[in-house]
């Protein structure tokens, strides 16, 4: 039995939809042929130039591009920013990017991995506040009309710089290699090399540093350092409204530290923290091991007073103070100076911007100090405590000219005991300030204070 036979329009449908697809095929092929001229055009470079000025807010320029199967390599980017950018220049060279061109039909351009040879970039020390400055019209308009109907969302993958240096305004970082990683919300940067070089400070050596970027936000996990001469140090923070920066450092010796004037009266190492909110106030503590005080005329002229030459360079068992800085005001709280056998200061002190000085501090002698101050262990060192005989100091006056309330005292005190032969022993002169504390104390920290 025969089948019955198609009838017409089955046929005229078959033939449709047969049109209909090579027509399809021949617009994908056309749209495929246009797509691959334009990529392969000086007008590509161009359009990714003005689509990075337009995400990034600054006039970006690419040299053209030479391709090699899926990998675009170019000779240059330029990133220039405008008065409000905090960048004010970027040069990326010897580009090579590695592209999918299967996201196109997800309606993004996705460059899988981005390989820069060197790169650099000079940022600003202060940002203007002015709004950025419009894209320019004439760039849009000299790429081909099919720049329109084209993806203008960029995927950016991952990055590998060999050779990276910053500039920021006097700090500069040279030699880091950098891998940038995009992740889930972010990108992940790894830094490592490089040296870093920031004015009062020796240079430091760059071990590693971890960033984090999430929504605009740059969170900084660890950054090490090394000094050329011993000590290391390790920053962490944040970027964004609250801004933090906090800085760790150990086994760093007094000279490598950026106050030149503090090698004159103390040596030894220091370790500390110190913190930097978003309000621009410094919070930490700092302490010192191995230290001796120096040069410092006062403690020369109580070694000669009690016939005591370990009074000349005292070695100090301990030396520590929390401190705040804030708009040039500066307090120590918890201060403590040691030297066993000799004395001890406990207490806090402030500094205001103009230089007015303020603050309460204890001083405690050992009792065979106080052998050779007659007097005094009765009436003005009669609190005992930790094996200390204590004693109030009232700080005041200025850094210039600070004043202290025991001297008078004491010299008072000494004076009395010579008139009624109360010394144990004679003594060569009574000093018109036996303990000038406050002095002394404001030599050593002085050079803290910005």
């Amino acid at each position: 039995m025969r089948g019955a036979k198609p009838s017409s329009n089955s046929r005229r449908r078959l033939l449709v939809i047969l049109f209909v697809c090579a027509s399809l095929a021949c617009a994908l092929a056309f749209l495929a042929i246009q797509i691959s001229r334009f990529i392969h055009s000086p007008d590509f470079a161009r359009f990714l130039a003005s689509r990075a000025s337009q995400a990034f807010k600054l006039e970006a320029s690419l040299d053209p591009l030479r391709w090699e199967g899926d990998s675009a390599l170019s000779e240059g980017l330029t990133l220039i920013g405008g008065e409000s950018a905090a960048l004010e220049r970027l040069e990326a060279k010897v580009l090579r990017a590695e592209w999918n061109w299967r996201a196109l039909l997800s309606g993004a351009w996705e460059i899988e991995h981005i390989d820069i040879q060197n790169l650099s970039a000079t940022f600003k020390s202060r940002t203007e506040t002015a709004p950025p400055a419009p894209a320019s019209a004439s760039a849009e308009k000299s790429h081909s009309r099919l720049a329109s109907w084209l993806p203008s969302r960029f995927e950016l993958g991952r990055f590998d710089v060999r050779k990276a240096d910053f500039r920021f305004g006097e700090i500069q970082s040279t030699g880091q290699s950098l891998v940038i990683q995009r992740v889930s919300g972010g990108y992940d940067i790894e830094s490592r090399g490089g040296s870093v070089s920031i004015p009062g400070l020796p240079p430091l050596a760059h071990a590693q540093g971890r960033i984090r970027e999430r929504e605009g936000v740059f969170y900084f996990d660890d950054a090490r350092f090394f000094l050329s001469s011993a000590g290391s140090l390790v920053a962490s923070g944040n970027t964004g409204p609250n801004a933090r920066l906090t800085l760790n450092w150990d086994g760093v010796p007094v000279e490598s530290l950026p106050f030149p004037a503090l090698v004159k009266h103390l040596d030894g190492t220091s370790q500390g923290q110190a913190t930097l909110d978003a309000q621009g106030i410094w919070r930490g503590k700092i302490s010192f091991t191995g230290a001796h005080l120096q040069d410092l005329p006062f403690l020369e002229n109580v070694a000669s007073f009690l016939r005591d030459p370990a009074w000349s360079r005292p070695q100090l068992q301990k030396l520590s103070t929390d401190f705040e800085w804030s708009a040039g005001n500066l307090k120590l709280t918890n201060l403590v100076v040691e030297s066993s056998g000799l004395a001890r200061i406990e207490g806090s002190a402030s500094v205001a911007h103009g230089g007015e000085l303020s603050g309460q501090l204890e001083l405690g002698l050992d009792p065979n100090t106080l052998k050779l101050l007659p007097g005094a262990r009765e009436t003005l060192f009669a609190a005992t405590r930790n094996g200390w005989y204590w004693s109030p100091v009232q700080l005041s006056g200025t850094l210039s000219d600070p004043k202290e309330n025991l001297s008078p005292r004491l010299a008072a005190c000494l004076a009395g005991a010579v008139l009624i032969n109360k010394a144990d022993k004679a003594l060569d002169a009574v000093p018109t300030k036996a303990i000038d504390t406050a002095k002394d104390l404001i030599n050593i920290f002085a050079p803290l204070i910005p």
